[in-house]
């Protein structure tokens, strides 16, 4: 008896304590339902703006992610998780609702705007939309009943750690059922005070963050003390920890002997090569491995759960070291727009005694599907009225076939940082339909359809080769606004009738056509132009490229300003050499004030008639961070 009490002195935790002592206690019915009552701990892990390629065991070269690594080597790997949206607040929201921020209208990263803005239908948008989506929430309405609420109704001790943004006081986590509380405000990125040291001290503390810490004290430094401390207060009794960390969102910086170290890694070649990205990274990984270790420490591990994950895909739009932040590659685009590289994300779980180590899986996961696996694997009821989008995936991690049926991404925005067009798409199966609202011609929906196992970059458009497939999957979207009373996106009645792609006439009377996936301009008068207003984050300085021809040998004039200078009458241009009846590629330098504004090309005399293809902006090192399509 002795023994038992040691054991029991120590904690006996879930099946695994069970184990160690099962031969002494067979006699003894009270001691194992008092040790099966002691449900396992939840570490829920989630990294902002954490790209599908941005660790170790997700096929980077560059990156070095020792600890998630190990995670991996623990649990369970899926290969085709997604973000419920391509922003951080409302993929937060589906994680703690169970519910598609589409369904809840939380549809944007306004988790951080004062106010009370409402989800409502619009009809009118800017006169180059062919949509008009709706207006998204800013906060997480405390109506819903949440995954916090429901694991301390539970027993548990919870806590909140880190990155928040889903609203202002009352919109917090205390008031969503967390009891300890570090950061967790209306924050869209680190709480800083001080825009050149974000990560860094003084901190916008509101009142759970310290007076005055260090002046070099990392943000994620002290998020991780605060859990290793957690973990060790709480070990005789289960808990629930959300530990979710501000890196690796923007402003891009780190620790500069971390950024030094990495420059001296790395090559221009690979397509993720910044520095201070893969030092973000690494103060990411490192506090990653703080808490695991903690979990060791305390005999905490093997009877933890722990789920690590990103709340989107990674940042393709800004510009850090002179190149993107990361690279996304094999798949298209990234955060803040709905193809695979702003929703396919990073999933690892690890469930001692459930899971077999190191497995990979295909299964198709969603984050609203979180709140009901949690449940199921820590013995709890599920909750269909609450979670209500959500599927339990513990079919997956015991090695069973799973499919949680279509699958639904919204994302009904105009972004012109990442040139997003209102968007939902549905994936069923190896399919991926995405539907643009209104995006057509003549303002009819226009449609995208890639089968995913052939082709995991997107890109193929296979709508025409299966119109079937195309009015099937279109169906089945139709059905799930039907069935949950979503809002959809509407005409916009204030379209102006110019725009093809992205691009749209300003000045002068012309036509402006897509003819084989290129720009046509034809101009009627002189200084007819085509413009776009989708930029990414470049500052000072970036290149446009194209191809361009003219059976007329006409010019064409590349003009942009900045936020600086917004006035085209006082922009930059230069003007490419006079064009041929074949295609050849031109490569221009721009350079500006501030944050880039707009891009246009321009045809100087009535009657000029140019071809437009293959257009990319390029970052200073010339790495490619916008292509343009032409519909």
């Amino acid at each position: 008896m002795s023994q038992i009490k040691k054991l029991l002195n120590h904690g006996i935790r879930g099946t695994h304590g069970i184990r160690k002592i099962l031969p002494c206690i067979l006699c003894i019915p009270w001691l194992i339902l008092v040790a099966e009552a002691r449900q396992p701990n939840v570490l829920f892990i989630v990294v902002d703006d954490l790209g599908w390629k941005d660790t170790g065991c997700y096929g980077s070269t560059f990156y070095e992610t020792p600890n998630v690594d190990r995670l991996a080597a623990t649990g369970m790997r899926f290969t085709d998780a997604y973000s419920a949206n391509p922003l951080c607040s409302p993929t937060r929201s589906s994680i703690l609702s169970g519910q598609y921020p589409v369904r809840t209208g939380f549809t944007s990263a306004s988790g951080h705007i004062p106010g009370d803005h409402k989800h409502a239908e619009s009809h009118n948008g800017a006169p180059d939309q062919r949509g008009a989506g709706p207006s998204s929430v800013n906060h997480l309405p405390l109506e819903y009943y949440t995954l916090g609420e429901a694991f301390k109704d539970a027993g548990y001790a919870t806590a909140f750690l880190g990155k928040w943004h889903m609203g202002y006081d009352p919109y917090i986590p205390e008031n969503n059922g967390f009891d300890f509380v570090v950061g967790g405000r209306e924050h869209p990125g680190p709480p800083g005070m001080d825009g050149n040291r974000k990560f860094f001290p003084p901190w916008d503390k509101k009142k759970t963050l310290p007076e005055n810490p260090p002046a070099n004290l990392h943000i994620d430094d002290y998020l991780g003390d605060c859990a290793v401390e957690y973990i060790a207060a709480n070990k005789e009794k289960p808990f629930m920890m959300c530990f979710w960390l501000y890196d690796v969102h923007a402003p891009f910086q780190s620790k500069p002997e971390y950024v030094e170290q990495w420059k001296k890694k790395a090559d221009p070649a690979n397509p993720q090569h910044s520095p201070t990205m893969a030092a973000m990274i690494q103060v990411m990984d490192e506090n990653v491995g703080r808490v695991l270790d903690a979990l060791e420490a305390n005999g905490l591990a093997d009877d933890t759960i722990v789920i690590f994950t990103s709340d989107n895909g990674g940042n393709m739009y800004d510009v850090a070291d002179g190149t993107t932040p990361t690279n996304n590659e094999p798949l298209r685009s990234g955060k803040g727009n709905n193809y695979e590289g702003g929703v396919r994300i990073p999933l690892i779980v690890s469930w001692p005694g459930k899971i077999k180590p190191g497995s990979v899986n295909p299964a198709v996961i969603s984050t609203v599907d979180h709140y009901p696996s949690l449940l199921e694997m820590t013995g709890q009821k599920l909750r269909p009225d609450d979670h209500k989008d959500g599927v339990s995936y513990v079919p997956a991690l015991k090695g069973k076939d799973f499919d949680r049926g279509p699958t639904v991404c919204d994302f009904s925005h105009f972004v012109p940082a990442t040139m997003n067009i209102p968007n939902t798409w549905i994936r069923s199966g190896d399919w991926k339909l995405l539907r643009f609202w209104f995006d057509g011609a003549g303002q009819e929906h226009r449609y995208e359809l890639y089968n995913l196992k052939d082709d995991i970059g997107e890109t193929k458009n296979l709508a025409s080769a299966y119109p079937e497939k195309v009015q099937t999957m279109a169906a089945q979207l139709d059905g799930y606004y039907k069935k949950s009373g979503a809002l959809k996106p509407n005409a916009n009645k204030a379209y102006n009738g110019r725009t093809v792609g992205v691009w749209f006439s300003t000045t002068g009377k012309g036509s402006l056509t897509a003819k084989d996936g290129a720009l046509v301009m034809r101009a009627e008068e002189k200084q007819f132009d085509a413009q776009t207003r989708v930029t990414p984050s470049l500052v000072e300085s970036a290149w446009v490229e194209f191809e361009a021809r003219s059976a007329k040998g006409n010019i064409v004039s590349v003009q942009w300003t900045s936020h600086a200078t917004p006035d085209f009458g006082s922009a930059e241009r230069n003007v490419a050499k006079p064009l041929s009846n074949d295609w050849k590629t031109f490569r221009v330098k721009m350079d500006f004030q501030s944050r880039i504004k707009d891009v246009r090309f321009v045809l100087s005399n009535e009657g000029d008639e140019v071809e437009l293809r293959n257009v990319n902006l390029l970052t200073p090192d010339q790495s490619v961070i916008t292509e343009y399509k032409f519909y």
